[in-house]
């Protein structure tokens, strides 16, 4: 049993801190609350895909996006999920080991329990996720602060990845307004983009 770590973040202070840390790099955000402070934060931004009601799926969406012909274009791919999607769709940390893209970065937002459907809690607090990505060929990283974010995703900018950072934030969610666009369209948007159009 791992003890859990502090944290002095919030959601949306870490989502600011990536979205200014990759600009312009393709991003993927995960479903729920992290979309909707996310889109607080920056507004509808064409190189984020926004994953709609599919929990769980952003480390294989942002490997197929990392193993793309047009990621050649982008020095970085990034994956931003929650501790809870993280572990209903753990096998996919064996998947991206195993293929070893070197320009993939999953940033894992740790509150311990599921936002976006009542703040049950997670398993994560029992578990080194950090310990179990490394044994999956990860580098890996636990952060507490803004300061270390900052520094943790520029070393993963210019290392080879895979990376996993776990990022201990404040169960506190922002209210925002639901998001509910045609998940179609969103993922036209993004392959746009992707495109280079």
């Amino acid at each position: 049993m791992t003890t859990p770590l502090s944290h002095d973040l919030t959601r949306l202070e870490a989502l600011a801190g990536i979205a200014r840390a990759f600009p312009t790099e393709p991003v993927v955000v995960a479903l729920g609350t992290m979309v909707r402070e996310m889109l607080l934060v920056t507004g509808r931004q064409p190189n984020h895909l926004y994953v709609l009601d599919a929990m769980g799926l952003v480390p294989a969406i942002a490997l197929g996006v990392a193993l793309s012909p047009n990621a050649k274009m982008h020095d970085r791919v990034v994956g931003i999920e929650g501790d809870g999607g993280l572990l209903m769709g753990f096998s996919t940390l064996a998947t991206i080991g195993s293929m070893r893209p070197e320009n993939l970065i999953l940033i894992v937002l740790d509150n311990g329990q599921y936002a976006a459907t009542g703040g049950q809690r997670t398993a994560a607090s029992s578990l080194d996720l950090t310990a179990i990505a490394r044994g999956c060929n990860f580098s890996t990283t636990d952060i507490r602060t803004a300061a270390g974010l900052s520094v943790a995703m520029s070393e993963a900018r210019v290392r080879p990845g895979p990376w996993l950072l776990r990022v201990m934030i404040s169960p506190q969610n922002q209210p925002a307004p639901y998001f509910l666009p045609d998940p179609v369209e969103l993922a036209l948007d993004f392959k746009r983009y992707l495109g280079g159009a």
